[in-house]
């Protein structure tokens, strides 16, 4: 019986990694593994955990195999699975939460964490098991520091959507957990991500909460157009410029023909840059109370 195209099958839904129990399990015995192992066919990765022809040079395959031999309902978390969900940076440890109290924190330079988690603070994502965002989120808290946390959590936000209140619910329902009080420093001055594509965006609705200014409509398209930040009442409109987005001629060039747009309909429209949110946001707030209630 031929078994490689089952092998590579199963091998290619777990980013080229098999365990040596799911070779036995599809008919390979320890001689027969040991055999294709001294071949080359068989590439050791960790204890129990074989790449199949060769080792695949990405993340997902590495974070696999730490997620394999680390047995069953183990699964990806803190920064390891933070940088998975998108909301932190490579060049993170490989970290794995199993559920069980035994065995060392570190092996085969994998940083293993040990906790019961239930079913709803697992998923899978990128067919790898990982904490899911919110657990992600609430254990990256207590690996980091205060800055970083600010960070993951605002990327959180930008790309997931994640919600303020979602994550002070569960941060209540584990009191004295590790982290917790990170948490709360991360929530303080927080506000609903509704519609932000950026941080900058995230941030401009922070400096308006704190400055006293009403919520302005998101990201709501006018015509051919979508600003930023949008007062119906007032006409009044505030686009974010982040350098990553306009700093190319092209970029700037759309601004003026969205600008012009804009006010041969009526409507005010104020640029604010990085600096003017997260640097001067007394002064910005001020620029834009002033056109809000022109008469104050």
């Amino acid at each position: 019986m031929n078994l490689l195209p089952d092998i590579q099958r199963l091998a290619e839904r777990q980013h080229g990694n098999v365990t040596v129990a799911q070779l036995h399990a599809l008919g390979l015995s320890q001689t027969m593994i040991r055999s294709r192992a001294t071949a080359g066919w068989l590439i050791s990765r960790h204890h129990g955990v074989y790449a199949v022809g060769h080792v695949p040079q990405t993340r997902e395959s590495r974070w696999m195999a730490a997620v394999l031999t680390c047995g069953e309902g183990a699964v990806l978390s803190h920064r390891a699975a933070a940088a998975l969900w998108e909301i932190l940076p490579g060049g993170v440890p490989t970290e794995v939460t199993v559920p069980t109290r035994a065995g060392r924190r570190r092996r085969d330079g994998l940083v293993v964490h040990r906790s019961p988690l239930s079913a709803r603070n697992v998923t899978v994502r990128r067919r790898i098991p990982v904490t899911t965002l919110l657990q992600t989120v609430l254990d990256v808290a207590a690996v980091v520091r205060i800055r970083r946390l600010h960070q993951v959590f605002e990327e959180a936000q930008v790309r997931h959507q994640l919600r303020p209140e979602v994550v002070a619910a569960e941060a209540l329902c584990r009191r004295g957990f590790r982290g917790n009080a990170r948490v709360w420093r991360a929530l303080d001055g927080s506000v609903d991500p509704d519609g932000v594509r950026s941080v900058l965006e995230l941030r401009f609705l922070r400096m308006c909460a704190a400055q006293g200014l009403p919520r302005p409509v998101v990201n709501e398209p006018i015509g051919p157009w979508t600003p930023d930040f949008l007062w119906p009442a007032e006409h009044l409109i505030v686009e974010t410029d982040g350098d990553r987005f306009h700093r190319t001629a092209a970029k700037r060039a759309r601004d003026v023909e969205k600008d012009a747009f804009m006010r041969a309909r009526g409507l005010t429209v104020l640029r604010l840059t990085w600096h003017d949110v997260t640097h001067a946001p007394e002064r910005s707030g001020g620029r834009l109370r002033a056109l809000l209630d022109p008469g104050a």
